[in-house]
């Protein structure tokens, strides 16, 4: 039954995708389909995999499992409402995402993720180019589909995870569309060159992924060395670099280097303890190899520290510099959508930005926190993000969520933005 389900799957989306988009998915599955035949002969020499956590957010340990399918996903209803002095806006999304992993042997694993979304309201009405603005998180591969146009609503279905990964011994080697996460830090993560990351979209936990090919080399406990290439037509965009990990003296350290789209970097993070209390940081230098785009050197680093008392309070803080910020941005340039990318060059227009969160666990079904962060400068521009969650069954929540933005517009100190969520998630 799992197979049939899968071939009437495979031939929906291949009738569903069109031009470009079905030669490139077409050559991908034969790809991911036709490696298990070549490798299925080295599994009785290989043995069993090592249970390690994969980088994936939310990926499970791999462990040796009878069962050669598994499906698993969520289905999400949020609700927003955008507060301004003169009106009110409302807009729904419906999420639903579906993970399927197919365990074809001992040491050979397939994944493949869809993320749909139904988006209706006031932002698919009014604002022009709107199907564009969502379907930023492609990569080399166009593996996404929107429904027809219409005036109130829109439909979106895209692969955003499908590689294969193959595993024996000490090695590791994922292709296809992954997430290559090299981040150490919760907000900014300049270490992250492949897969950089906004903040405020909070409804994208998994995060965006790259068409690339990764090959990681476990050197001994805790430590590792990894090569990383994505996949692009253009020279100047493609990332290709190596990382180096390694424990000293009770720290995780990573040293990488290589090429970013346009510059040249190198790059450092740490993660470890200051007695009690977490401790992390990132830096990474960027050296523009070209001047086609007029880049300058640029020096990224983040400093984070996190402590949890013992009643469930958790307090972190953390800081972002950016060589090349500025004191006088706006929050407007940023955009109150929660789409678009970023790259580890860009992780903020401003040249200091200064994070702080709690969160505490009122009672076991129910937590709640308040985020914020506060951009120093002649606008004195300041974002608050609190939050709670109730836990009303299990694997049912529900999210309760404010994302206020304050910044000086027309010489007046004013919230650019005020929005209000509301969120249910059934994870399955």
């Amino acid at each position: 039954m799992v197979e049939e389900a899968i071939l009437v799957c495979s031939k929906l989306y291949m009738e569903i995708l069109q031009g470009t988009v079905l030669r490139k998915f077409v050559t991908l599955i034969f790809i991911v389909l036709s490696l298990p035949c070549v490798h299925a002969q080295t599994d009785s020499l290989t043995g069993p995999p090592v249970s390690r956590q994969t980088d994936d957010f939310g990926d499970l340990p791999r462990q040796a499992d009878s069962r050669k399918y598994q499906l698993s996903g969520y289905i999400k209803e949020l609700v927003t409402l955008n507060v301004t002095d003169d009106s009110t806006t409302f807009d729904n999304l419906i999420h639903n995402r579906l993970n399927f992993k197919w365990f074809t042997s001992n040491n050979f694993t397939i994944y493949f993720e869809v993320r749909n979304r139904l988006f209706a309201g006031d932002l698919v009405r009014t604002v022009p180019g709107y199907e564009n603005a969502v379907d930023m998180n492609n990569d080399y591969l166009d593996l996404s589909l929107q429904g027809p146009e219409n005036k109130s609503w829109l439909f979106q279905t895209m692969i955003d995870r499908a590689y294969m990964e193959w595993y024996t011994g000490d090695w590791e080697i994922r292709v296809g569309r992954q997430r290559i996460n090299w981040g150490v830090n919760l907000v900014w993560n300049p270490n992250d060159l492949f897969n950089a990351y906004s903040f405020f979209d909070f409804d994208y936990e998994e995060r965006p992924g790259s068409d690339a090919i990764r090959i990681k080399k476990y050197t001994g406990f805790a430590s590792s060395f990894e090569l990383a290439a994505n996949v692009n037509d253009d020279f100047d965009k493609v990332v290709m670099a190596g990382m180096w990990k390694v424990n000293k003296w009770g720290y995780d350290f990573q040293v990488l280097g290589g090429k970013a789209r346009e510059d040249l970097t190198l790059g450092l993070g740490w993660a470890g303890n200051l007695k009690d209390a977490g401790l992390k940081g990132e830096v990474t230098w960027f050296y523009p190899y070209t001047d086609k785009n007029r880049l300058s050197t640029a020096l990224l680093a983040s400093l984070s520290v996190d402590y949890s008392f013992e009643n469930s309070l958790y307090l972190q803080g953390s800081v972002l510099y950016n060589s090349e910020g500025s004191d006088v941005e706006s929050l407007d340039g940023l955009g109150f959508s929660n789409t678009g990318q970023l790259t580890a060059r860009d992780l903020s227009p401003f040249q200091y930005s200064t994070f702080l969160q709690v969160n505490y666990s009122f009672h076991p079904l129910i937590s709640g926190g308040l985020s914020t962060i506060f951009y120093p400068g002649k606008r004195n521009a300041l974002f608050l993000n609190p939050g709670a969650t109730f836990s009303l069954k299990p694997n049912l929540d529900l999210d309760l969520i404010g994302q206020l933005y304050f910044d000086e517009f027309n010489n007046e100190y004013m919230a650019l933005a005020r929005l209000i969520y509301a969120r249910v998630k059934w994870s399955f």
